[in-house]
């Protein structure tokens, strides 16, 4: 008799957590006159300011008490940085996965080079995902397609997610591409969106999770 195929299929409906990145060295700042990050936009691969950093960093409270079963990562560096301040200490294993990265049209949003991401981040090593990534993992730079390309990379992430095992996932990527996943504004900066994937692929926004009750027992209720 054959085994119930519910008892292996994976769970039909996922809670994510989409996490942007920290303020990157190519993002606009709030000040229209501040016009220091543009050369920053033909530098490949951008990382975190410092401001980026303390953005993750801020997050790393919130999130650490977060039942996730999988936190996944674009291989960009400055999602990789957001990923490992936000959860350096969190138990959940960290997956790269490429299909994430975000549209091509400048040069800071071209990757590293497998080898040279390696150096950069050392710890990437440990990840799920790492070995198979390919060595030119992003797409290629277009004025023209990428709206298109990443259009048509959204729903094969999304077939990717629905067959994952888990069914509490973060994802830590870029606004583009969580836009264009969700039909809603960009998030900014380390802004947290909570939604959940359904199995016909659309995306319900939901609550975020609570933090779990406190365990501790107060001496005098009084």
């Amino acid at each position: 008799m054959a085994e119930p195929s519910c008892l292996c299929a994976p769970p039909k409906r996922k809670l994510l957590c989409l996490i942007r990145h920290g303020q990157g060295e190519h993002n606009p700042r709030r000040n229209p006159l501040a016009l220091a990050f543009l050369p920053s936009l033909l530098k490949r691969d951008a990382p975190l300011t410092g401001k980026g950093k303390r953005q993750a960093q801020a997050l790393e409270e919130p999130m650490s008490a977060m039942p996730f079963e999988l936190i996944v990562v674009s291989p960009l560096t400055r999602t990789i940085q957001t990923a490992t301040e936000i959860f350096s200490t969190h138990p959940t294993p960290k997956r790269l996965c490429h299909l994430m990265c975000e549209r091509t049209i400048f040069p800071s949003d071209v990757g590293t080079p497998k080898a040279g991401l390696l150096a950069k981040h050392p710890h990437i090593a440990q990840w799920q995902g790492f070995d198979e990534l390919p060595d030119e993992f992003w797409p290629p730079r277009s004025f023209k397609n990428a709206e298109q390309e990443v259009a048509a990379r959204v729903l094969e992430f999304k077939e990717w997610l629905l067959l994952r095992p888990e069914s509490c996932l973060c994802l830590v990527g870029h606004s583009a591409f969580f836009s264009t996943m969700t039909s809603l504004p960009k998030l900014a900066n380390c802004e947290d969106f909570w939604c959940e994937l359904r199995s016909d692929g659309e995306i319900v926004p939901c609550t975020r999770l609570p933090p779990p009750p406190s365990t501790c027992i107060d001496p005098d209720p009084s």
